[in-house]
This record gives structure tokens, sequence and C-alpha cells, in this order.
């Protein structure tokens, strides 16, 4: 069944690059500038880090003090917080990466990798500002109202799956963690996080090229009923995605409503991304699906709100 499901998804792939090479190469050039300039240098460096910290242990020394005050405000351990945090900060899909690290290392259970898994990957702050509010709204006066709207929505669906998973009043783990050889020199540790960065990194590039010319697929077939191709173009890939909706016949306020929800969902080349990170845990991609679709459906009330009340 699922080859069955390859062979659908990918044949007309195939047939797209044979039959239109001039947008197939451009598509692929889109996603190549889009890995190059945006995703490697935005998340390789926090991958390296955090591959540091784990294999020297100093996770634990930073984080030890944090334990009760992570537990009151989020529902989780300290390394949760750290996951929630830089989920925020560094963009798709760094918090499912974490997620799944420490998962694997034994430093959080299943439960708490599983909420996890659907708060703490997002967009980061500098994808929101210069791509989405400068380059494609071209508005600086709606910078502080989509960032409102964007981390807003985070924070309402943080509390919201907090309630659902009930992680309300939470004791401390007695976890079996694995430990960490220190017999490696610090050039080995340090010349294996690098690798192990750059293996991420890799995947993550490839699923962006094949997504991006997905998305030129999709917008060649739809063509004809150009709202339906502007809403799957952000569904699919979310930077040409949400260029795509711009640059549409849809009204303004629908635009805006669209751009944000399709960021906060990320798309389906997040969705693979994400996948990527997680598929060696035993992880179900299925629940960060439903807390991101969550996510997308609480942005688009609050983008609704402010469309009706302040625009």
């Amino acid at each position: 069944m699922r080859k069955k499901a390859l062979y659908l998804l990918f044949i007309p792939l195939l047939l797209f690059l044979f039959l239109f090479p001039k947008e197939s190469f451009q598509a692929s050039c889109d996603g190549v500038t889009l890995w190059w300039s945006t995703v490697l240098p935005s998340l390789l460096p926090f991958i390296i880090l955090s591959n540091l910290l784990m294999q020297t242990n100093l996770l634990e020394f930073l984080l030890h003090r944090l334990q009760k005050v992570c537990r009151v405000l989020l529902g989780t351990s300290s390394y949760g917080a750290y996951t929630w945090v830089l989920g925020l900060l560094c963009g798709f899909p760094m918090g499912a990466k974490l997620t799944a690290d420490f998962y694997s290392s034994g430093r959080i259970d299943r439960e708490e990798a599983s909420y996890l898994l659907m708060i703490s990957n997002h967009a980061s702050p500098m994808f929101i500002i210069t791509f989405v509010v400068l380059q494609t709204l071209g508005d600086d006066r709606l910078l502080k109202p989509v960032l409102f709207i964007m981390y807003g929505s985070a924070l309402l669906t943080t509390g919201i799956l907090r309630l659902y998973c009930k992680r309300i009043h939470i004791q401390p783990l007695k976890m079996q963690k694995k430990e960490v050889s220190m017999t490696s020199s610090p050039g080995a540790i340090l010349d294996t996080s690098i690798m192990n960065g750059f293996e991420i990194i890799t995947r993550l590039g490839g699923y962006i090229i094949l997504f991006s010319i997905y998305g030129a697929l999709l917008r060649k077939l739809l063509v004809p009923f150009p709202t339906f191709q502007a809403t799957i173009a952000g569904i699919t890939e979310i930077t040409t995605g949400i260029t795509c909706i711009r640059g549409s016949a849809i009204p303004w306020s629908q635009q805006f409503l669209l751009i944000l929800c399709c960021t906060s969902f990320g798309g389906i080349s997040t969705l693979a991304q994400t996948n990527c990170v997680i598929q060696e845990t035993g992880l179900s991609i299925r629940t960060y699906l439903q807390g991101k679709m969550l996510n997308a459906a609480v942005t688009s009330v609050l983008a609704l709100l402010f469309v009706v009340f302040f625009w």
C-alpha cells in the first residue's frame, strides 16, 4: 500500500521533470536557494551545538536548577522547556529534532516527547519578520500584529494541549538516562557533532528541493483554478506557497489569513522534514500533524479577529 502511494506521488513528479524542464529547474533552484540561504545557516549551528551539549552532558549542568519552573510554566521537564524555546526561536524542524534527541537519549519519556512534538515546532522569528511581513506582505506596520498572532497562537495552542494531555501537575521523573561516554577526545566529539549536523541538514535539503518541484507541478495543474492553486501551494511548501498566495487575485483579507495559517501549519514539506528527524524514534507523525492543525486553526481565529476589528 505504501509503495503504491509513493508511485502515485512521485511518478507524476518524474513526468513533470521531463515534460517541463524549465519550470522544474527553476523550482529546484528555488529549493536550493531556500536551503542554502536560510535553512543551513539558521539551523546547522544550533544542531551542532545541541549535539555537543548532549554528548558532553553539559545540558544537565545548565538545566538542573530549572526543573520546578519548567513544570509549573509549561508542564515539561527542563529538557522540554529547552526544546520548546529553541523550537520557537530556530524554526522548523528544530523542535522536533531536539524532541527526538532527548527521547532517544532517555532524558524525556514518550508521553512528554509526544506532547513536545505537538507544541515545539514553529516558524522562526527571522522567517516571519523578513520573508512573511517585509518581503511578502510588504508592510512593516503589520510586524507587531503578525508576531502577536503567530506567537500568541503558539502559546494558546500550548495551553490547550497541556490541558488535553493532562500535563498540569507534573512530578519529576526518574528517567533511565543513557550515560554518555567521555572516553572520546574533544576533537572526536566535535567531529561527530558536525557530521551528524550535516547529515540532518542535507536530508532536509533534499526534502525542500523535492517539495519545491512538487509545488511547481501542482501550480501547473491548477492554473484554471487560481484560488485553489494558491491554497494548495501554501499547504505544500510555505515559502513558494505564500508567495503564490500573495500574487493571486484573492482579496487581501483572505490572503492575510491564508498566509498566516500556512506559515503556522508549516506545509507538507515541513511535515516530511519532521518525519525525517523522528522516524527512528517510533514517535508518531500523526501526533505532530494534530498539533499543527490545531495551531493553524488558532492562528486563523486570531488573524480573523485582527482583520475584522483592527484593519
